[in-house]
């Protein structure tokens, strides 16, 4: 196994099982992450950094700034100012999940936003202030994603990319390291990285509770989302850190 994959099959098998709970194709997953990739690399003139080798580096340094860490804080939707205010002031760094970076303040702890690019303003003010994403494409989001790098491409200190994908067969330039939700991707790619599940805080996961830093959405398909996050959790054995 390509050790920035999944680190356990199940994280990426259980997508086909979301697809057909919800509906959605899988020609559709393929083609958002080619176009994510192909756009990613029209910018690399620009952005160094977005190039392959650039992505490549990016994601060597964060795995080394995960894997050194003595704890790793993960960041949910349902997370609470004062929760991630408690999380920045522990050994360690921080993975926020797509939003959840509104909740936090402090950012010095700050290693990386996992996002689908719906986390609106507070996705926008991580990027801007050049906090490395690692930047998700699926059948829905392709526009939304075309629009964020046009964006973020011009700033002045753009974010280093990591691509991620969710399809079953390798996608040239992007990773699949498992998962659905940003929360429980955000714990797949931890992982992936190399850190001990054990040195893992999940912070703001809930399952009956559409976090104040989710995206607009439909509530009742949000709520049947946290069942899965709950069981990709369940996998790497840290469901019992999940608010009922």
């Amino acid at each position: 196994m390509n050790m920035h994959e999944a680190v356990d099959q199940r994280l990426v098998d259980i997508q086909d099982e979301v697809r057909d709970a919800f509906g959605w194709a899988l020609d559709e997953d393929r083609v958002a992450a080619k176009a994510l990739v192909q756009r990613t690399s029209e910018f690399a003139a620009a952005v160094p950094s977005w190039s392959e080798d650039g992505r490549r580096a990016s994601l060597g340094a964060l795995r080394t700034t995960l894997s050194d860490a003595e704890r790793v804080t993960v960041l949910g939707a349902a997370a609470t100012e004062e929760e991630a205010f408690r999380a920045a002031q522990q050994e360690g760094v921080i993975i926020a999940a797509d939003g959840s970076v509104g909740a936090l303040k402090m950012r010095n702890r700050l290693a990386c936003v996992v996002s689908d690019f719906d986390g609106g303003v507070h996705l926008h003010s991580a990027a801007e202030e050049g906090v490395p994403i690692v930047a998700h494409g699926h059948g829905d989001n392709v526009q939304r994603s075309a629009l964020a790098l046009s964006e973020w491409s011009q700033f002045d200190t753009p974010p280093s990319l990591i691509l991620t994908h969710q399809t079953p067969t390798p996608c040239h330039g992007a990773h699949n390291f498992g998962g659905f939700t940003d929360g429980d991707r955000a714990v797949c790619f931890a992982l992936a990285m190399g850190v001990n599940p054990q040195n893992i805080d999940l912070v703001g996961f809930s399952l009956n509770t559409v976090g104040k830093w989710s995206a607009t959405t439909v509530p009742e398909q949000k709520l049947k989302k946290l069942t899965w996050m709950y069981r990709i959790l369940k996998i790497v054995g840290l469901h019992d850190a999940v608010a009922p």
